[in-house]
């Protein structure tokens, strides 16, 4: 073993070390291994993409420009990027009857609960014998003579059946006395399902409300869609009553619906206060803007211009809908907006109509709102996150002054808002051509038949669609009023028995004599031809024979032959023999 001594003469002055002559070399060269270090790195970031999981860049959460920091200029409105992404299209092979389209709204799992809560509710009251129970085939022809009774308009509900003013349809399938004992008996839900703590006031016809927005929600959304109030009317005790001042229904229930440019409805908020809405939101946009937030929730983004009237908008508003990627068109109030410095009226005016001015804001943040004022036979402002005076047009305008037509410039806002504000006014002025009739104090019933009204609108609003895809001619296209009559038959007369001609009043104590019969030659002896649903529903249609002495022309399209057979339901004559069975090809085909 070596001693100290022996250890230090060995080593020496130290030059002879391994690690002192590495250490001189690296000195003298003055150099650093770079290619080895920059080796290392590039192995490790290798290794960390393989190991470590990919994070995703957060982005930083919106925060809306304080009203304070809102600073207005006195230049044209810089436009941003848009470039839409394509909507998704329907594919349509065949056109759907009416009572198809309905369906998708209102199901028959919905009869079926309402007739379950209307039995519940006559037996809650004990009735006993006084009501006969119900099902879901007598709720659907309840509903069908209702939409009936919209298309006829009689002034009393009782004449649909007095002897003078008849209605076969009608009287034929429920009495009188049936019918009002199902309308005050009517009931969606249980009342005793309703908790104690309750805040619902639409509790009672939710259910329906659902239904309907589970369709709505699922239909193509159309690029053009706007935001506005409907009201349902009803001038009972309520405590959501409203009073609008400037709607033609001026006391009812308040609905805001999102409406497509064509008026067909995305979706729909109830309105019972704002209890329901985000309070933040409301501190931040206004009552008016969170209804805006809570309508375009599902709406995707770069998708859809958005049109709404001086309730709704906000500075807050538009800026948020550009973050969304949603591009927003609407009539403002000017003292909303962090005092824009607009001309003032009798300055524009003497400038002379078709006269606009315009500003906009210089934001950090990119998100750049644009103020008008265009000045036509009064002052218009509007505000927009995407366009202003954009393309002129030329409109004419009747003038008092002159006594004649004039021309006048108009900018692209204005033009673009008149186009496709009407969305939800063409829903309205559909539902009030042929609304639902029924006077009572319940508002259930009228907000039930409201929904009923809304969903024919619809659907009329896809068949019509679907038949232009389809090329179909237009005058195989049918209108409003037939189309709902459709829908309103097969409610009725679909998958049920057909109804005997039954004497009314009471039974005379002596038997009246049977009156000889007498063949008389009439040229229509059928009825009309039932729909197709009624057609093809393969129920309760027996073949009869009359007892006429001179046979009737087969109903069946392709036939000449003369028969005494026809259906008991569809009430046509119709051949079937030996050498002809036109009754099952009618009822097949």
């Amino acid at each position: 073993m070596l001693s100290d001594g022996d250890i230090l003469a060995l080593l020496g002055d130290g030059d002879v070390s391994d690690i002192g002559s590495e250490v001189d070399e690296l000195e003298d060269d003055n150099c650093f291994p770079i290619d080895e270090f920059d080796q290392l790195l590039n192995d490790f970031d290798d290794l960390s993409s393989d190991i470590l999981p990919d994070i995703e860049e957060v982005e930083p959460d919106f925060i809306n420009t304080n009203k304070r920091d809102i600073h207005w200029v006195q230049k044209p409105f810089e436009p941003p990027t848009i470039n839409l992404e394509d909507i998704e299209s329907e594919y349509i092979d065949t056109l759907k009857t009416p009572i198809q389209y309905f369906s998708e709204y209102f199901g028959d799992d919905i009869f079926v609960k309402i007739a379950f809560n209307t039995n519940l509710y006559a037996t809650q009251k004990n009735l006993g014998s006084k009501f006969k129970l119900t099902d879901e085939h007598e709720i659907k022809t309840l509903i069908g003579i209702h939409m009936l009774m919209g298309c006829l308009k009689y002034s009393r509900v009782r004449m649909y059946w007095q002897k003078r003013f008849f209605v076969h349809l009608i009287a034929d399938n429920m009495s009188r006395n049936r019918f009002f004992n199902l309308r005050t008996n009517f009931h969606v839900i249980d009342n005793n399902d309703i908790p104690p703590c309750n805040k619902d006031k639409f509790i009672k016809v939710r259910p329906l409300c659902d239904s309907f927005l589970r369709k709505c929600k699922s239909l193509p959304v159309e690029k053009n869609i706007c935001v506005d109030e409907q009201m349902v009317p009803f001038k009972g005790k309520l405590c959501i009553k409203q009073y609008v001042k400037n709607k033609p229904i001026k006391w009812g229930i308040k609905i805001f619906l999102l409406c497509g440019e064509s008026g067909l409805a995305y979706n729909l908020f109830l309105f019972q206060g704002f209890s329901e809405l985000d309070p933040e939101n409301i501190k931040t946009y206004g009552s008016g803007g969170s209804v805006v937030l809570r309508l375009t929730e599902n709406i995707k983004p770069n998708r859809h211009f958005l049109f709404f009237d001086n309730y709704f908008s906000s500075y807050g508003l538009f800026e948020k809908l550009l973050h969304d990627k949603i591009y927003a068109v609407g009539t403002i109030r000017a003292n909303w907006f962090a005092k824009p410095p607009f001309l003032s009226d009798k300055l524009m005016r003497e400038l002379g109509r078709g006269t606009s001015f315009e500003i906009t804001t210089d934001q950090p943040n990119n998100y750049n709102i644009g103020l008008l004022k265009w000045y036509d036979n009064k002052p218009v402002h509007l505000g927009s996150n995407f366009v202003t005076s954009g393309e002129l047009d030329v409109v004419r305008r009747w003038s008092k002054k002159e006594k004649k037509y004039v021309d006048i410039e108009r900018p692209e806002i204005v033009r673009i808002y008149n186009q496709s504000m009407g969305g939800v006014d063409k829903m309205d002025q559909m539902v009030s051509y042929y609304r639902i009739f029924i006077r009572s104090n319940k508002w259930t019933l009228r907000m039930a038949m409201h929904f009923f009204d809304l969903a024919i609108c619809n659907s009329w609003i896809q068949y019509k669609k679907h038949a232009e895809i389809l090329k179909i001619p237009k005058k195989k296209i049918m209108d409003s009023m037939d189309f709902r009559m459709d829908i309103a038959e097969s409610l009725i007369r679909v998958n049920k028995p057909s109804t005997p001609n039954r004497k009314r009043g009471r039974p005379s104590a002596q038997a009246e004599p049977v009156p000889e019969q007498t063949y008389t030659k009439r040229n229509v002896v059928d009825s009309a031809p039932p729909n197709i649903d009624v057609r093809l529903d393969g129920t309760y249609h027996r073949a009869l024979v009359d007892e006429r002495k001179y046979a009737t022309k087969c109903k069946h399209p392709t036939c000449k032959r003369r028969t005494h057979t026809f259906c008991s339901k569809c009430n046509l004559h119709l051949c079937l023999d030996r050498t002809s069975n036109c009754f099952d090809k009618y009822h097949t085909k």
